[in-house]
């Protein structure tokens, strides 16, 4: 039995609460798992979002007169809820105030090639929303459960779980009314295009990221908005991300054109000098690099070298930069590899050094690490490399052992192992040394026909070196 007053429905036993006070509550609750969200307690930060859900539902059982299964819910009890959980989040807002916020990567793309750990950082991601308090209760009751799902699956997001994340920004897009608030679907379906990449759906991910584009685009040609606002920085941030998807699908035309295009929107809205405008400026180069050409290797290492100039500056300027030390290994790494194929060693040299020295500190830091030797191992390779391709045999045979010692920290069977033999068998052969030459590509060999069968270009060069060795002995 029920009947409506000015309050909204009520039971027998007394008023229930009106809706008004239960979307009050459900704020109040997403605002808490928010603050726990913030600090990184991400599991009562579940638990607070989570909630918010349920007493939604619960308003909407109410808005239908289903009274069954809040017939226990009093107007003093949600009210005392409400107010427990308003101090509560308070509290904890207060606690967390001194809190260092947690950096975000820098949006860099990583090398083809590349196995170092500071080259696969996770995509920058979006923090969480606060309700809709601007709105009246009307209103927001259709924005904050949108708002609450999309916080639920950054959580998830977070935990490297992209695939339930995608599943729940699906759930906050169908949620939100249509048209109804741009800029909230516009960052929920940049999150979902993000998680959809990071679950390794590359194809969904550009879809997403498309319209995404053509939506801001839109907005910015239509005079409401313009690249120096806001709009304009969401919109280099999406195309960012389609240049990245197309850069790991070895569309390095594409990718090098909407890179070009972050670059300018960046330094029309940040500046040249800003550090999101020099990431932009490395992905560039990184692209070019990878097309391969020759005539785009001056203009590469440019670019790489205002980057590199610009990431020191900002980390020797401030404790808290975004700008980690493993950021400007990577920059280097690349760099001296440009100079490299520019066959300027001196530099190559210089940049890989200075690299390796970093590195070698990183790893000194970090003892129970074996991760942080990747880098080390690759520097001293691409050094002895150098001294190789410069016809310092013993230099490079030096740097070629070291680079070997370091690579047995991951095991033997990996295919680096295999390229660091099969160069110091070249060399030996080289300098006459056929007894070690033999003994390293038989070596070689053997690792690749586990690895790679009994196909496949580089086993058949081995098999022929081998047999030369064979012929000369």
């Amino acid at each position: 039995m029920c009947w409506k007053g000015d309050s909204g429905p009520t039971n027998p036993s007394g008023f229930l609460p009106s809706k008004k006070e239960f979307y009050r509550l459900a704020r109040e609750l997403n605002d808490f798992g928010l603050e726990y969200h913030i600090a990184g307690v991400y599991d009562k930060a579940l638990l607070g979002y989570q909630e918010a859900v349920r007493i939604r539902m619960i308003a909407l059982k109410f808005e239908s007169y289903k009274l069954a299964d809040i017939a226990d819910l009093s107007d003093a009890s949600v009210k005392e809820r409400c107010k427990t959980v308003r101090v509560q989040r308070e509290e904890l807002a207060l606690n967390t105030a001194d809190q260092q916020t947690q950096i975000p990567p820098l949006d860099l793309y990583h090398r083809s090639k590349s196995r170092s750990t500071c080259d696969h950082c996770s995509v920058k991601i979006e923090k969480p929303i606060r309700s809709a308090t601007w709105m009246d209760e009307e209103e927001s009751k259709y924005i904050d459960p949108a708002i609450t799902l999309y916080n639920i699956g950054l959580v998830y997001q977070k935990s490297d779980r992209p695939t339930k994340a995608t599943q729940l920004f699906s759930m906050a897009l169908r949620v939100l009314p249509q048209a109804s608030h741009p800029p909230l679907g516009a960052l929920i379906l940049y999150s979902s295009a993000q998680a959809l990449y990071q679950a390794g759906d590359l194809k969904h991910a550009a879809h997403d990221l498309s319209q995404l584009i053509y939506t801001y685009s839109a907005t910015v040609a239509s005079g409401t908005s313009y690249p120096g606002d806001i709009v304009g920085l969401n919109l280099a941030s999406a195309i960012a991300l389609l240049g990245r998807i197309h850069f790991e699908s070895k569309d390095f035309d594409r990718a090098a054109e909407l890179c070009q295009e972050v670059l300018h929107l960046r330094c029309s809205v940040l500046g040249r000098r800003h550090i999101d405008t020099a990431a932009a400026s490395y992905n560039l180069a990184l692209v070019w690099a990878e097309t391969g050409r020759i005539e785009c290797i001056q203009e590469s290492i440019s670019l790489a070298k205002i980057s590199l100039h610009i990431f020191i500056s900002h980390k020797q300027a401030s404790q808290s930069s975004a700008v980690q030390t493993s950021n400007i290994i990577q920059v280097l790494l690349t760099l001296g590899g440009l100079y490299f194929r520019d066959e300027s060693f001196a530099n190559a040299t210089h940049c890989l050094n200075k690299a390796l020295q970093l590195a070698r500190k990183v790893a000194s830091e970090h003892p129970s690490d074996p991760a942080k030797l990747v880098d080390v191992a690759d520097l001293l390779f691409m050094l002895a490399q150098i001294s190789h391709r410069q016809g310092h045999s013993f230099a490079a045979l030096e740097l070629y052992h070291e680079s070997l010692q370091v690579e047995r920290v991951f095991g033997e069977e990996h295919k680096e192992m295999a390229l660091v033999l099969f160069s110091l068998g070249q060399i030996y052969h080289e300098v006459g040394d056929l007894g070690r030459a033999f003994e390293y590509q038989e070596h070689v060999l053997q690792l690749s026909r586990r690895h790679l069968g009994e196909q496949g270009e580089f086993l058949a060069r081995v098999l022929t070196i081998i047999g030369n060795i064979q012929n000369e002995r």
